[in-house]
């Protein structure tokens, strides 16, 4: 069973040298990963001429430039035209040798405000879920362990309040005390400043590789139900058609 610290430390899951899922070895000492969304010039041109939205698929990178996972989203077209992000899908995570070593499942949902994601490794083995809470204008979110039992929070920014600025969904204690104080971060960067990487994602390197996998998880779940705004869409769309 992990271990947790003391609300002085902001509850930060401890590892489980016992329990560490095969495969996610990898993430035992890293403190960052960057997500980085794949983009064809083709898959740009239908979405923006034609309306037609391919399956997403992302890649991950460590601090060194070093490709860690590919991910891969498996869903009906018919889905992702009509349902949007309140669709059915599963992200298929594979490492460099193209092994599935992780597969998010999000259940397709009636309201806004009921996402979650569950987190499996290896595939069909639950080490974790992503729950959406209701905020009338903060996005909110629950990381809980395979038991469902809350683990760690994360708090967005303001809805309407990140124009031309980072976006930073902070990873705090159960009960968010002390959001200056986070232990880490999901970050969305501002399009024109600095990092290339779509989101980019900070958190303790003796943290559990169980959360650190249930992170990823809820960075993509992030991807898939925070819209970007028009100036983000045209420019990521002109710079594709430009390369």
């Amino acid at each position: 069973m992990s271990v947790y610290a003391s609300e002085d430390t902001a509850m930060i899951p401890f590892p489980d040298p016992y329990h560490c899922p095969s495969h996610l070895e990898t993430l035992t000492r890293m403190d960052q990963l960057f997500v980085y969304k794949e983009r064809t010039r083709e898959d740009s041109l239908a979405e923006v001429c034609f309306g037609i939205k391919p399956a997403n698929r992302y890649f991950v990178m460590d601090c060194m430039g070093n490709k860690v996972f590919s991910i891969l989203e498996d869903s009906e077209s018919c889905d992702r035209q009509f349902y949007g992000v309140g669709r059915l899908f599963t992200m298929n995570v594979t490492d460099h040798s193209n092994q599935e070593v992780i597969r998010m499942v999000h259940p397709a949902v009636c309201t806004f405000y009921s996402h979650e994601l569950e987190v499996q490794s290896p595939p069909g083995t639950t080490i974790g879920y992503v729950r959406q809470n209701w905020h009338v204008c903060l996005p909110k979110f629950t990381l809980e362990n395979e038991r469902g039992e809350p683990a760690i929070k994360i708090v967005g920014p303001c809805v309407g309040c990140t124009c031309c600025t980072d976006e930073n969904f902070e990873l705090v204690s159960l009960n968010e005390a002390a959001i200056d104080r986070s232990f880490g971060k999901i970050t969305k960067p501002f399009s024109c400043c600095g990092s290339n990487a779509d989101f980019v994602i900070r958190f303790p390197s003796n943290m559990d590789v169980k959360m650190k996998a249930t992170a990823l998880g809820a960075c993509i779940l992030i991807v898939s139900i925070v819209k970007p705004t028009l100036f983000e869409t045209l420019f990521k769309s002109y710079h594709q058609l430009h390369q």
